[in-house]
């Protein structure tokens, strides 16, 4: 079975963040032969006084594989309980994958979450209607976690627009690159400008900067940019992290 699996509200000031723990958690499901998972998008939700979060109110979500959902399910739920941090209000949703699924009424609230501050009772109102083919639980603290974690699976489901976790390093020796060769090395799927137009031209790039990926459209996508007249991957520039007092 097919699903997406979403997190949220899982850390505080010292802890690891929600991506790491649903990578962790993911991993150890996958030693215990529950699951597999695909890649990790993040999905960047309102920001704004009202709304409680560490440093950025972002949720985490990964396409996923399982025999056993009610067992893969068990698993994630004592994962939170036991792993999240201190203090976090931990919420879990999972998801089924399903293209015969209407998501419309998911996606309207997911992109609600990205521009207006939601209550858990809007959380649980959205999920109505899925059956089994949708969980949402709460896992410690005030359980607001699945605002985010129902926003963060239906983004997803919808295909829209969000960062993939973790960077892709240059190579060692190797700072040429066509996109063609960038794609097949890096399973890039579609290529746009800082402007979201398509790149169809094979350009010659020069990848020498950690970059990001996107997922867009439902496809991975690379952002190529042109500094002073050479085409290169966007790069990935350090932030220095300002967390919510």
């Amino acid at each position: 079975m097919k699903m997406f699996v979403c997190i949220d509200d899982t850390d505080n000031y010292d802890s690891i963040g929600t991506g790491e723990l649903l990578e962790n958690m993911m991993g150890e499901a996958a030693i215990k032969g529950l699951s597999k998972a695909g890649f990790t998008v993040r999905y960047q939700l309102y920001i704004h006084d009202d709304i409680p979060y560490t440093s950025h109110n972002s949720s985490m979500c990964c396409s996923a594989e399982t025999g056993d959902r009610e067992v893969f399910t068990e698993f994630c739920e004592k994962y939170l309980e036991e792993n999240s941090a201190d203090g976090s209000d931990p919420g879990l949703c999972i998801l089924t994958d399903d293209s015969s699924f209407d998501y419309s009424a998911l996606i309207e609230f997911g992109k609600r979450a990205q521009c207006e501050v939601l209550t858990k009772s809007d959380a649980y109102k959205a999920a109505e209607g899925f059956g089994d083919g949708l969980h949402l639980s709460e896992h410690g603290g005030t359980g607001g976690g699945i605002i985010g974690a129902l926003a963060g699976a239906a983004l997803r489901a919808g295909k829209e627009e969000g960062r993939i976790k973790g960077k892709i390093q240059p190579l060692p020796n190797k700072s040429e690159w066509t996109l063609s060769e960038f794609a097949s090395v890096f399973g890039v799927q579609r290529f746009i400008d800082e402007d979201g137009n398509e790149i169809t031209d094979n350009l010659s790039i020069r990848f020498v900067h950690p970059t990001k990926l996107l997922y867009s459209k439902g496809l991975i996508t690379g952002v190529i940019v042109n500094e002073n007249g050479q085409f290169m991957p966007k790069p990935k520039i350090k932030k220095n992290k300002e967390k919510k007092q």
